[in-house]
């Protein structure tokens, strides 16, 4: 059993690991031809390597803050549109995508710009949460598959939903998916399974909630709930 300290170090190790492999992915796309080099695509990339400067900076204060009995990775809640939010995350995982023959589908608002597309986080946690539930429904889809996404505001909060056409979730592993560490039987990539751990924990430290919904007749579905107002700090 790996202590706190161990366990922290890690879940940012492996979020690390996530984004160089998203970054590698679009390299290689540009260069297979699967996908044309756009300012845009280029502009993911340079997001996704300043992600990674900051990952290494969280790494350099991880230890002493633990230490120091303070919260591991702090959060700065703002103001965020889900809409620019899923563009961003959707860009920076479209290499991945296409070397793997996935097809990346979202759900086009009416509204971009309204108010029922914001609500309140850290831009750069919950950019981590998408992009790990993303990347996870990339790895288990087989090419040809696809993978949907979708929000909604539910009362004073904003659901985002993430469905893919992988093997689905037995009723067995579903008990255990997100326990980090955890591997289920349909596991077949490497790593090191810390994944949806590490998405339930940035989850509830936003004020959010995620569930698996495996009753589904393919694939898995993925419901992240997320407050749509400020949480009263006291």
């Amino acid at each position: 059993m790996i202590d706190r300290d161990d366990r922290r170090l890690s879940e940012l190790i492996h979020e690390m690991r996530n984004q160089l492999a998203v970054a590698k992915a679009n390299l290689e796309a540009f260069i297979d031809g699967k996908l044309p080099p756009t300012a845009a695509r280029l502009e993911s990339i340079v997001q996704t390597l300043r992600h990674l400067e900051e990952l290494v900076k969280d790494l350099r204060v991880l230890h002493p803050a633990l230490s120091a009995g303070q919260p591991a990775l702090a959060t700065n809640l703002t103001e965020i549109n889900v809409c620019d939010l899923l563009r961003r995350e959707f860009s920076s995982l479209e290499g991945a995508a296409a070397e793997k023959g996935v097809t990346l589908s979202v759900f086009r608002c009416p509204h971009p710009n309204a108010a029922c597309q914001r609500f309140y986080g850290d831009p750069t946690r919950i950019g981590e949460i998408v992009s790990n539930v993303l990347l996870n429904a990339v790895r288990y889809t087989p090419a040809g598959g696809s993978i949907f996404v979708d929000c909604a505001r539910r009362a004073d909060e904003l659901q985002v939903t993430i469905a893919d056409e992988g093997p689905g979730v037995s009723a067995v592993d579903a008990k255990r998916i997100f326990e980090p560490g955890f591997r289920g039987a349909a596991a077949t990539h490497e790593g090191s399974g810390l994944g949806l751990g590490i998405v339930r924990e940035l989850v509830e430290a936003q004020g959010g909630s995620i569930r698996l919904d495996s009753d589904t007749p393919r694939g898995a579905r993925f419901i992240v709930r997320l407050p749509g107002k400020l949480p009263h700090t006291g």
